[in-house]
């Protein structure tokens, strides 16, 4: 006998889905979205990622112990991490021991995740292991093509409108916080941004930037400094943003890892043992990866 009550009770979530309109819902996709720029529109934005504020201390005081020929002790760097983290408790209206991780950022020096990676049609795009598993390895990432270097970082973006613009009337709830791939040419138009605000007493770490995309297929950008950062003008919203933001840092590698015995299966290239006079030669073996 059919349990009208279950039926009655059940939950849309835990029923299953077919191909009618009501159910397009569900297509939608999980994975984290990057942004894309669209060639000819321009984003405000603001950089998000940052180290945490001791490892950036220690950092700093082993340089000048280093400079300075002195030798830095235990007790110095604690007394300056608790130094620097009861400024932050004050700064955002916080009892020491119940400071977040986005808390105890670094929010004076924006930071980047270097990533090296190979991109092959069929395959997809695939961190790069070229040098790193011998020899024999070699000249199977070699058929993945060119080795390429990439930039991210997490990026908040207002609401704007094509030429950059911010619409105040949307700040509140149209900031998105996303994470952003981009190439060499990209970081080194950032340095040359960043030389050029320092050269005027100001870090990029506190200012808004212009992100004018110029060409949509290879993710260009024109990049221009917009002034003071709009999200450190309130330490609420701030704190909100840091903690999106948080959230995304360990997810800033956007390319899958594969180890050289599944990327020889994925390309359809066996072997992999040692020299054998059974085997192929080399001149050979790059005959097959040409064929790929």
């Amino acid at each position: 006998m059919t349990d009208i009550d279950s039926l009655m009770g059940l939950d849309d979530g835990e029923a299953d889905v077919g191909l009618g309109s009501e159910d397009k819902k569900h297509a939608r996709s999980n994975q984290l979205e990057w942004l894309k720029g669209e060639k000819g529109r321009s984003y405000r934005a603001a950089f998000l990622y940052f180290n945490p504020l001791d490892a950036s201390i220690v950092a700093a005081m082993k340089a000048r112990a280093k400079k300075d020929g002195k030798e830095l002790t235990k007790a110095e760097v604690v007394e300056k991490i608790n130094s620097a983290f009861a400024k932050r408790a004050e700064l955002v209206g916080k009892p020491v021991d119940e400071l977040a991780e986005w808390d105890k950022l670094d929010t004076s020096n924006v930071r980047f995740k270097k990533v090296e990676a190979h991109y092959k049609d069929g395959v997809g795009f695939v961190l790069s292991r070229l040098g790193k598993d011998g020899a024999e390895a070699a000249p199977v990432w070699k058929t993945m093509g060119d080795l390429k270097t990439y930039f991210t970082t997490i990026l908040l973006i207002y609401p704007s409108n094509r030429e950059g613009e911010l619409i105040k009337e949307e700040l509140a709830t149209g900031c998105k916080v996303m994470p952003w791939r981009f190439s060499g040419k990209v970081y080194e138009t950032l340095h040359q941004r960043a030389d050029s605000l320092r050269q005027n007493s100001l870090s990029i770490a506190s200012q808004d930037v212009i992100l004018k995309c110029t060409n949509t297929d290879y993710q260009n950008f024109d990049i221009d400094a917009a002034g003071p950062s709009l999200w450190q003008k309130n330490q609420k919203f701030a704190s909100g943003v840091l903690s999106k933001a948080f959230a995304l840092y360990e997810k800033l590698i956007p390319f899958r890892e594969m180890s050289t015995a599944d990327l020889r299966i994925k390309l359809g290239i066996s072997g992999g043992g040692g020299s054998s006079e059974a085997g192929v030669t080399d001149d050979e073996f790059n005959g097959l990866l040409d064929s790929v």
